[in-house]
């Protein structure tokens, strides 16, 4: 009897502290993660989608300057447009069916290896004529309605310089070690998680078998007495 009693508190004893040492409780699903979850795919793939449409305009099309749906984003590398667009300036450039005189527009020509962002000053027997607001001259070439990429809708100012460092001062380098850091930083963190505390219930030894015995023994001689 006594023996059975002793195995079930020492059994009791050792799933007390198996389920304190080795006990977790579920994850709980976090909202906000999921949230950025979505978005961060959301974007990846628009980006990719926007990846595929340059490519297949570029190298199926055969356009002069790739486009998104008709849109381009252009950096701008030199001061003929000084005043309106500064070197180093992007400039979104957008199709479209009718252009007129005043319009700042995009285009290219036989022969040229990048396109030029010039603003038309006339119109005439269906050819503009362009020039750059900064340039004493109006170009000597006119255009063929064929050779506008599009009409100037906006500019972001600067933001070709950050380009350009990236391209001609070996910026992407920096760029790239950067990144590196970073990823390593976050790779090192998940090697070492924070500790977590084990909790251990605070259980009463077990009594010895051989003292309980030992004292129902002298329990019953006294009895007896």
């Amino acid at each position: 009897m006594l023996e059975s009693e002793v195995e079930q508190r020492q059994e009791a004893q050792a799933e007390t502290l198996a389920t304190g040492v080795a006990g977790k409780k579920p994850k709980k699903i976090s909202v906000p993660g999921i949230v950025f979850t979505c978005i961060g795919g959301a974007i990846v793939l628009f980006l990719f989608f926007v990846a595929v449409v340059l490519a297949v305009d570029k190298f199926v099309k055969k356009s002069p300057v790739p486009s998104f749906f008709g849109t381009s984003t252009l950096i701008v590398t030199t001061g003929s447009m000084s005043g309106t667009i500064e070197d180093g300036d992007m400039i979104i450039v957008k199709r479209a069916d009718e252009y007129k005189v005043g319009d700042i527009i995009t285009f290219m020509q036989a022969g040229d290896s990048v396109p030029t962002t010039h603003r038309i000053i006339r119109i005439t027997d269906g050819r503009f004529y362009t020039k750059g607001d900064a340039n004493n001259a109006e170009d000597t070439r006119p255009l063929d309605k064929s050779e506008i990429v599009g009409k100037v809708t906006g500019t972001i100012p600067r933001v070709g310089l950050f380009f350009r460092w990236l391209k001609d001062d070996f910026g992407w380098i920096y760029l790239v070690a950067i990144v590196g850091v970073i990823v390593g930083g976050v790779i090192l963190l998940k090697q070492f998680p924070a500790k977590k505390s084990v909790v251990v219930a605070n259980v009463p030894p077990a009594p010895n078998a051989d003292a309980e015995e030992t004292d129902a023994e002298n329990t019953e001689k006294e009895e007896s007495r």
